[in-house]
């Protein structure tokens, strides 16, 4: 049998087991229900449809049922962490099912590159790379959606911290002012805010559950308003003026930050043009001079200067972006 058909067969086979595992665990499982029942209880009447981003802490098994992926999470050490990192980029998926969309990632791409171009020492290595690369793109894109959800969280931050420090003010109790500013604002701000409420009212500390807050969250700002609320907990003080102070702090590195990304802009814009003017210029060669081209597809050392350009490409664009990359 045909080595590349076996394959093919495999990747199909792999893709529809795990298309009706999903449909399984979407329609039989039974927490579902329990989280459908317990969310209307705990948000209240006036709303109805609990996500599960806020009501992650109803779901103690945060490794999931895959077979044999999910029994072979049970218990590593990074699983937890890999859990979190899930959460703070808000994606439904648990470990195992996280793991096993990334394999079958790079099972799809190596074989997809292996079809087109065929066999040899040059198609394994191709394919080789670009199984690596299916198993990492997935990574790559948790990676990006923490950093948007973090971004968009410290920018919440000021408005709620603002709105705590008024409800301070105004007699209200800290959990009352957190539940407050949990109503008027929106994800993920709010979500984090109806968690650090939730915890509370189910036995926790408050000092336990501001510090799962943070835990949580994954933001170097929210981190100073937790450490501020701690010690203002411990040593006492005016907790409304110290929210005051610290949204005002976050104000200006917010307007700081805003100076730099201008100041920048120009420059990251320069490193992007050049560092693409060499893959523009290889594609309007190969359209223009195919035979021109040819030698760097057909022959060894032009295989190996192309792996070499590309990985130089690569590590340009990571310094670039290191350099411009300042913190504030």
């Amino acid at each position: 049998m045909d080595p590349l058909a076996l394959a093919a067969a495999l990747v199909v086979m792999a893709a529809v087991v795990a298309a009706l595992t999903a449909v399984y665990q979407a329609t039989a499982s039974p927490r579902s229900a329990v989280q459908h029942r317990l969310g209307g209880i705990l948000r209240g009447p006036d709303e109805f449809q609990p996500s599960l981003a806020q009501h992650e802490a109803l779901r103690p098994d945060k490794v999931g049922r895959t077979p044999i992926i999910g029994f072979l999470l049970q218990g590593r050490s990074w699983t937890a962490e890999m859990a979190d990192q899930l959460e703070r980029a808000d994606i439904r998926l648990t470990v195992s099912e996280f793991l096993a969309l990334r394999i079958l990632a790079a099972l799809i791409l190596a074989v997809l590159l292996t079809v087109f171009l065929g066999g040899g020492l040059v198609g394994l290595v191709v394919a080789i790379v670009a199984g690596v690369a299916g198993f990492l793109i997935p990574s790559l894109y948790v990676s990006m959606a923490q950093t948007r959800r973090v971004s968009k969280l410290e920018q919440q931050l000021v408005e709620a911290l603002s709105l705590i420090a008024n409800s301070l003010k105004a007699g209200f109790g800290l959990l009352q002012s957190v539940e407050l500013a949990s109503r008027q604002l929106e994800h993920p701000i709010a979500t984090e805010l109806r968690h650090l409420v939730y915890d509370t009212n189910v036995g926790s500390s408050l000092e336990t559950a501001l510090m799962a807050m943070a835990s949580r969250a994954g933001s170097r700002d929210l981190d100073i308003v937790v450490t501020g609320m701690l010690v203002q907990q411990s040593a006492g003080g005016n907790l409304s003026e110290i929210l005051d102070n610290v949204a005002h702090t976050m104000r200006e590195r917010i307007r700081i930050r805003g100076e730099i990304k201008t100041l920048t802009s120009q420059q990251m814009l320069t490193g992007l043009v050049i560092g693409g003017l060499p893959v523009f210029l290889a594609v309007g060669f190969s359209i223009m001079s195919p035979d021109y081209m040819k030698p760097l597809v057909t022959t060894t050392l032009g295989n190996a200067m192309l792996i070499g350009a590309g990985m130089m490409e690569f590590f340009g664009f990571i310094l670039i972006r290191r350099i411009l990359a300042i913190e504030v």
